[in-house]
């Protein structure tokens, strides 16, 4: 996690230009290296493609490896592998997730990501085209339930301090869950397979009637009125009009649905949480290393709305975070980036600066002054969110011109260093004929000082910071910095190696000996026919390729170094 005291200008949209260059990277270095695998038979595609759109959008998981030269696969792509089991890989990539309030901010990222061609979710109430945040659309009828239900608990609780008032009992969170699973099976069924939406949710809410309808056209399908029997006996017993607890349950309900109402009021948030046709999927998008922009837009929606529907898309994604199968070896990382987030602190928001990283989602926090971290006074628990946040950012940066109680906290932040520190006499006696400094020292002392005082920390100029990073070895360094925006590199549409994959896009790859003798003659697919004994150390050059314009394999900065010969010394491999 990373703290920043400072502006979006010279932290968060640098910071995310580079993500995306790296991200290209890896793209541009899968596509090099699948290309080369292709070309000499140690993988096919998995399915054809046309050249356009391999080029633009190419991952290594295009690829099926031979299994008859699984072991030379794995050695060529070495740096590219995160993890494998079996002939199963997880490639090395990159997702990017930015929440900010400003539309200006949110287009200079676009324009980047364009510059380097990636395709791009954008989440924008302004935007008739934007993407949806359909709850709905996890696949698992339980996980859906689960999800608008937690949502909607921490969206409610946080804008009412008296919990009890906006959730009198357990019963509204499980009338949630089991009326979204509800919906998530039976409206696709009965229209025509379209997804239910959030507004579906509340006409039901407001009509028990409906409920009553759709648990009685669960009940003529039998391997629904089975699977779900005891959920069908919960509506009959709540909702039905002559159901013992009916009443209860529109008291229960009523905030909810009152809180919901709020959130669907304004047009552009409600074309994108009630969308039925294209919404982001979560689970893919951290998966797959997706680039997901989201505008809250403050200054068209208002306070209000702005931190409702920002608060909305965290705590949904936060759903698919927790859950990410995997672990920390086989999870490609995903910088989230939440620019303003001290509007967005709330007890529903705590797992983000206390178990993200577990789950390999690396987040990057602002503040404009330690008590922004405290949240939301009416809602705050004192300085137990401002010690829980900064006891989870390892890594911290500020600017200048911080209050003067704020510098004396980052003045003990910034640690302290040892120093030699003595005093010298001043000899000015003319009898003796002596003046000057005595070259004799005394008081001569290692004392402990801060690397930056108070005082120092204070006078910053425009552009500079001082930041405390933990370095690989997993020591902190402190030192001043400048900052000066984004590179000028990132703002150009940026070259990019393309590929003939056509010949390669003709079918899918058969694994018999046959086919691969055909494919590739010679010694490579005579090492390759007697799978028992082939012997990867003694294959002379088994890959080749023409490496005079390898940019991104060989002459980056960040180049992944391929070794495609065999050493003549075996010492020196």
């Amino acid at each position: 996690m990373f703290l920043v005291h400072g502006k979006t200008t010279l932290i968060y949209e640098p910071m995310i230009a580079r993500d995306i260059s790296r991200k290209s990277f890896f793209r541009e270095v899968s596509k090099e290296l699948g290309f080369t695998a292709l070309k000499t038979g140690i993988a096919t595609l998995n399915c054809p493609y046309g050249n356009d759109y391999i080029n633009k959008n190419f991952t290594l998981d295009m690829l099926v490896p031979n299994p008859l030269k699984l072991d030379l696969y794995k050695k060529f792509m070495e740096k590219m592998i995160l993890s494998s089991n079996g002939d199963k890989f997880v490639y090395r990539n990159l997702g990017i997730t930015y929440v900010s309030p400003e539309p200006e901010s949110i287009n200079t990222i676009t324009k980047i990501a364009k510059n380097y061609n990636f395709d791009i979710n954008i989440i924008d109430p302004n935007d008739s085209a934007s993407i949806g945040l359909n709850p709905f659309v996890y696949s698992d009828p339980i996980k859906t339930g689960v999800a608008i239900s937690s949502v909607l608990k921490a969206l409610f609780t946080n804008s009412r301090p008296d919990i009890k008032l906006a959730y009198r009992e357990n019963a509204a969170i499980q009338i949630l869950e089991n009326l979204s699973i509800l919906l998530k099976e039976m409206y696709p069924r009965l229209n025509e397979d379209q997804l239910p939406n959030l507004e579906d949710l509340l006409d039901y809410l407001n009509d028990f009637s409906l409920i009553e309808n759709m648990t009685e056209e669960m009940k003529q399908i039998p391997e629904l009125s089975e699977k779900y029997k005891i959920l069908i006996r919960y509506f009959e017993n709540n909702f039905y009009k002559n159901a013992p607890n009916i009443e209860e349950n529109k008291k229960s309900i009523f905030v909810a649905s009152a809180e919901l109402d709020n959130l669907l009021r304004y047009p552009g948030v409600k074309n994108i949480l009630c969308n039925r046709n294209n919404n982001l999927d979560y689970d893919k998008a951290l998966r797959d290393g997706e680039i997901t922009l989201v505008c809250t837009r403050r200054g068209d929606l208002g306070e209000s709305a702005h931190k409702a529907f920002g608060l909305f898309f965290i705590l949904l994604m936060q759903q698919s975070i927790l859950s990410r199968p995997g672990n920390d070896s086989n999870r490609i990382p995903n910088f989230l980036y939440i620019d303003d987030f001290p509007t967005y602190i709330c007890k529903a928001t705590e797992p983000i600066y206390t178990l993200y990283r577990k789950y390999k989602v690396a987040t990057v926090l602002d503040s404009q002054n330690l008590s922004q971290l405290k949240g939301d006074a009416e809602l705050s628990k004192g300085d137990y969110f401002r010690d829980l946040i900064l006891s989870n950012c390892v890594n911290k940066v500020i600017f200048g011109n911080a209050l003067p109680e704020d510098v004396q906290w980052w003045e003990t932040e910034l640690e302290q260093k040892r120093e030699w520190s003595w005093s010298s006499s001043y000899e000015t006696n003319p009898d003796k004929d002596s003046y000057g400094y005595d070259t004799k020292l005394g008081g001569v002392n290692l004392k402990w000082k801060p690397n930056y005082a108070a005082g120092k920390i204070k006078s910053l100029k425009a552009k500079q910071i001082i930041y405390k990073v933990k370095n690989s070895s997993g020591k902190s360094e402190v030192d001043k910095g400048k900052l000066d925006g984004i590179d000028a590199k990132f703002k150009e549409p940026q070259k990019l190696k393309t590929f003939d994959f056509t010949k390669f896009s003709d079918g899918i790859y058969t694994s018999t000996a046959a086919n691969l003798k055909k494919k590739n003659r010679g010694k490579f697919a005579a090492a390759t026919a007697d799978n028992n004994n082939y012997d990867i150390d003694r294959e002379i050059d088994p890959i080749k390729t023409d490496t005079s314009d390898s940019k991104y394999l060989f002459d980056s900065e960040d180049a992944i170094i391929v070794n495609f010969k065999k050493s003549e010394n075996n010492d020196n491999k």
